[in-house]
């Protein structure tokens, strides 16, 4: 049990970042650093597909494919890049939220099959309380 609320806390700072990070530039910075035999990772085809037409329009020769963030092994079922393989922000915060989201559910279940069977621990209202503050809508 995540008595102190760490959890939600550490899932809303990484909201506030997504959100504080929207329309800066990352798309532009990756499509500028991208060379020849580069593999992109994107969470949907349709992103790979837009970032693969971006890179035509400038002449580079770059791997676009869709992977599920929950399942990263699924990029080393295409063999080695003949460059880097670059993740794209996207994938990268969905793969982040995935862990923390993962990781606060095997607290719970760790705390649960820890505790005697007369205590197990309910939500408390300190903690309800800090899960809603950090898990409000941004």
């Amino acid at each position: 049990m995540d008595h102190f609320g760490i959890g939600p806390a550490i899932q809303g700072a990484a909201r506030i970042y997504s959100y504080s990070a929207r329309r800066t530039g990352r798309t532009q910075s990756l499509l500028e650093s991208v060379k020849d035999g580069d593999r992109v990772v994107f969470l949907n085809h349709r992103h790979a597909e837009q970032f693969k037409s971006l890179c035509r329009e400038r002449g580079i020769n770059v791997d676009c494919i869709s992977s599920p963030a929950e399942e990263p092994d699924h990029v080393l079922h295409r063999g080695r890049s003949k460059g880097r393989t670059i993740f794209d922000h996207c994938w990268v915060e969905a793969y982040y939220y995935h862990h923390i989201e993962r990781g606060m559910r095997l607290l719970d279940q760790i705390s649960e099959r820890a505790s005697g069977h007369l205590h197990v621990a309910a939500e408390t209202d300190a903690a309800r309380y800090e899960r809603e503050k950090w898990s409000q809508n941004l």
